[in-house]
């Protein structure tokens, strides 16, 4: 076993140590010079524009343009089309001083004109990129140039005569963008699949823009394995200033590594058929030395595990390994045997202990059930109390009032002169009794306000907010509206005994000098929202320290299927949200 292991250790290190690092090697290479031509083709492609620039540049129609800026060249010769015949994108004509005597950008794509701030309309500095001419006249400056639309391909030429002359009297400057159109080009001609960022594009991946840092410190290519299927290969292109270096990214197949991994497979198959057969040779050795007396211990712990019962030890008359190990099975068998039987008594223990804590919360849960409902039903024979003593106070003692008031005006006008010296004290009683009527009618409002019955819940919510601005000053305002036919007297009952005590607890807690009460409808359920803008209060603590208000308010809704929410932030008031359902108790 030995012998295998160190044979199979001493493939694998030839293969990873040796052949891989090989295969490796050949792909960089490869790599190397797909990059190489990428780098080539756009130097090609700058080449090719700077020479295309010198035949314009070295024009006497050109020259004679830029000495008199006679139009009839750009018209006859920089028209429309020769931007699109020539894949131009730029064409600036400048005198020696930077002034631009004409100058177009234009989008090949959509055909309109472009404006970038890279290139003014008035004039080039003559520190700019482009001027950096020498005194020669067959002086260029070409290059790749970053602008606000991506990076262009830019040459400039002194403007000089046909057959060569000077002295150049200006400048010619033509520029193509490097766009996706171009790079499909590229691509076309290297038959590589690569692309280029400039080294502010905000588009570039952040992997490649560290990789770009470190190509700026130590220039060269980088490689970076993507994974199995695909290396990239990273290089600078400089460009004619410091923001217009482009980092080029070619994307190239992993063949030459596929080729690696199926000829490292196909070794490594050959070294696991030899040891395969190294170890038949074994297994035939060792067999009735070890496997059989394994196979019959396996058998034993099989049937320990099935069995109910302990049984009798195996091998008790061997004093070898295997012996040792038959007896501490056994052994090990027999505490767990008594282990299982604790764990099952207490498991009986755990699940009749769930049993009755279930049986306690259910119990729990449907006493609290009740007391909702008797809570609801209490409340609703309250207002029932209510409305039959406001409508006793109503019908019996505001009228037997009105009846006295009514008598005692019919008694003091059959008076006769003589007894009008009693006129001011019947007055006073009269008074009196208009006073003691007023507050009978105030009391049968607060007790049971006939309105609500009468006229339904939003003119009692009119009614309950006007009437408590007049007592406390605090403005109220009432928004929405509701259907009255969808909502049964129980409902509009508890709802307008709810808005009543929340009102009473903002004018005593909240401080708040505006209050809104918001009426909105759902397809399942109307909302009442109470807001104000008060003090409020710390949420942290707001079911803490509930009142018992509150928890009644929540109490009641919560029987009857519906929501009650506080919500509220120190200083900045509190909102109070009811939410009932559209459903018919059966109560009245």
């Amino acid at each position: 076993m030995t012998i295998l292991l160190l044979y199979g250790v001493l493939s694998c290190g030839i293969e990873c140590f040796v052949v891989f690092p090989s295969f490796v090697l050949q792909e960089r290479l490869e790599a190397d010079k797909d990059m190489n031509r990428c780098l080539e083709a756009l130097r090609r492609e700058i080449h090719y524009l700077d020479e295309f620039v010198h035949d314009w540049a070295a024009w006497d129609d050109a020259y004679d343009f830029v000495q008199n800026t006679n139009m009839d060249f750009i018209r006859s010769n920089l028209v429309h089309t020769t931007f699109i015949d020539n894949r131009l994108n730029l064409v600036m004509l400048l005198d020696l001083d930077g002034h631009v005597l004409w100058k177009k950008m234009l989008d090949l794509e959509t055909g309109l004109e472009l404006n970038i701030t890279e290139l003014p309309d008035d004039r080039i500095p003559m520190s700019h990129a482009f001027m950096a001419h020498t005194k020669d006249i067959e002086s260029s400056v070409a290059g790749v140039y970053a602008t606000e639309k991506g990076p262009l391909l830019v040459a400039s030429r002194p403007v000089i005569r046909s057959l060569h002359h000077g002295p150049a009297k200006g400048y010619l400057v033509m520029g193509r963008f490097l766009n996706e159109r171009y790079m499909k080009t590229l691509k076309g001609q290297t038959k590589v699949d690569h692309r280029y960022w400039l080294s502010q594009d905000m588009s570039m991946p952040d992997e490649s823009r560290s990789i770009f840092e470190r190509l700026q410190k130590n220039p060269g290519p980088v490689f970076e394995e993507q994974d199995k299927n695909m290396l990239f290969v990273y290089d600078v292109f400089k460009g004619l200033t410091d923001s217009s270096d482009l980092i080029i990214r070619a994307e190239i197949p992993r063949q030459i590594m596929k080729y690696a991994m199926n000829t490292m497979f196909f070794v490594l198959i050959s070294t696991v058929l030899a040891g395969f057969i190294l170890l038949l040779v074994m297994f035939f050795l060792l067999n009735r030395v070890v496997i059989d007396p394994l196979g019959k211990l396996t058998a034993r712990v099989v049937s320990l595990g099935d069995s109910k019962q302990a049984l009798s030890p195996l091998f008790l008359n061997r004093n070898d390994e295997i012996g040792i190990l038959c007896g501490e099975f056994q052994t090990l068998f027999n505490k767990l045997t008594q282990v299982h039987e604790n764990l099952k008594q207490t498991n009986l223990r755990l699940n009749h202990e769930i049993r009755e804590r279930k049986s306690y919360e259910e119990e729990l849960q449907s006493q609290r059930t009740r007391l909702r409902h008797l809570t609801y039903k209490l409340l609703l024979t309250e207002e029932r109390e209510r409305r039959r003593l406001a409508s006793d106070l109503h019908d019996q003692i505001s009228q037997n009032l009105a009846i006295c008031q009514l008598k005692l005006s019919m008694l003091k006008e059959s008076w006769t002169p003589v007894n009008k010296s009693r006129a001011g004290e019947i007055k006073e009683i009269e008074d009196k009794l208009e006073e003691i009527i007023q507050e009978t009618r105030t009391l049968t409002f607060e007790i049971s306000p006939p309105i609500l019955y009468e006229l339904g819940l939003k003119p009692a919510l009119e009614w309950l907010l006007e009437n408590t601005f007049r007592e406390s000053g605090i403005e109220m305002l009432l928004e929405g509206d509701l259907e009255e036919d969808r909502l049964d007297n129980s409902l509009s009952i508890l709802i307008f005994r709810t808005v009543r005590e929340l009102l009473h607890n903002i004018i005593k807690h909240a401080n708040a000098s505006k209050t809104t009460v918001c009426l909105s409808q759902e397809a399942h359920f109307f909302e009442i929202r109470v807001t104000d803008n008060g003090v409020g209060f710390d949420p942290e603590k707001q079911y803490k320290n509930i009142g018992f208000g509150l928890f009644s308010i929540r109490e009641r809704f919560s029987s009857i299927g519906g929501k009650f929410l506080v919500l509220s932030e120190s200083g900045a008031g509190t909102r109070a949200i009811l939410r009932v359902p559209y459903i018919s108790h059966g109560l009245t």
